[in-house]
């Protein structure tokens, strides 16, 4: 099986078919050519700094290097572990420095995102609440704090609808169509592709800005419902059926591929004959999973970046 993965990346023209794989190195192409797909973090600030380095986003100082590198995170920056706030003002901060150098940096609306603005303290670390208490502009007084602890009051009112955080995250998409390929933090299906990604993205923005109070029905329920931050149809047992309902999507959305997080794999998995691509591996130290990243190169998914250079396309 090993010798069939090293043959297929022989063939992307990644390293020679029986060679043993190397480390990634972002300068292998042009930057303005790659663009990289991260997985959740979890509020785990040392891991971001790792992934990003590994990406080749940034140096050993956490200054930009990527030069026209594109950089799509998909969702679930916060939640799990503490450093919340660390987290959200460092990607805050580097689209910012990106930008400056051609760069971009894309960020996800994922379900802990969601869960924030629902002001649900729910699936956190021991104690990120601390970090948010002198936040600037923080309503302490709206009602949908009232059932909270006081200790946990600042982040509700700094992530909720209308907090903010929230106005800042309602900057990022829910879903994202580069090229042809689709990230999304859990999944499109058919309906919501019907529905479409611009009305998707405009209805979730303008409830965390706080312009509507209702949240959208794209964002709403739990896991395993089909809204798009919570659907685990394309990354939990996959099956012929699921595959089906991918495939429609991609048509409804003009894609080739679909790119997800959400759900836990041992390293970044591959279903459905390459149309869609699973990449939370679990990397923050709330669940210890190992620190992968996704490349692609002209809009191809080209190989598995991690930080012992192993190269592996896992396709059950």
């Amino acid at each position: 099986m090993k010798s069939k993965t090293l043959c297929l990346l022989a063939l992307l023209g990644l390293l020679a078919c029986g060679q043993a794989s190397e480390a990634p190195q972002a300068q292998t192409v042009e930057n303005a050519r790659r663009t990289v797909a991260i997985g959740d973090i979890h509020s785990d600030i040392n891991v971001m700094r790792n992934v990003f380095r590994l990406a080749g986003a940034i140096n050993a100082d956490d200054e930009w290097i990527g030069g026209e590198l594109t950089i799509v995170q998909l969702g679930d920056l916060i939640g799990r572990s503490d450093d919340e706030r660390e987290v959200l003002d460092f990607m805050f901060a580097l689209q910012e420095e990106a930008a400056v150098h051609g760069g971009r940096v894309y960020g996800l609306i994922g379900n802990h995102e969601i869960m924030g603005a629902r002001v649900d303290n729910q699936a956190v670390g021991p104690n990120p609440f601390a970090a948010y208490e002198d936040v600037q502009d923080l309503d302490m007084e709206d009602a949908r704090l009232v059932n909270l602890p006081i200790n946990q009051m600042y982040r509700g009112a700094a992530l909720m609808a209308g907090g903010p955080y929230a106005v800042r995250l309602a900057e990022f998409p829910a879903v994202l169509k580069l090229q042809d390929t689709v990230y999304v933090h859990g999944g499109v299906v058919p309906r919501w592709a019907e529905y479409g990604i611009e009305q998707i993205n405009a209805d979730i923005s303008a409830w965390l800005r706080g312009d509507t109070l209702r949240e959208p029905s794209a964002s709403q329920r739990v896991d395993d419902s089909d809204r798009v931050m919570w659907a685990r149809h394309f990354s939990a047992r996959v099956d012929p059926f699921d595959c089906q309902m991918l495939q429609a999507s991609l048509d409804i959305l003009e894609a080739e591929r679909m790119i997800v997080a959400h759900t836990r794999h041992s390293q970044i998995t591959s279903y459905c004959d390459g149309r869609i691509w699973v990449i939370d591996t679990g990397m923050s130290r709330a669940y210890g999973g190992q620190i992968q990243a996704l490349e692609l190169i002209d809009d191809e998914v080209t190989r598995i970046l991690d930080p012992d250079g192993h190269i592996s396309l896992q396709a059950p």
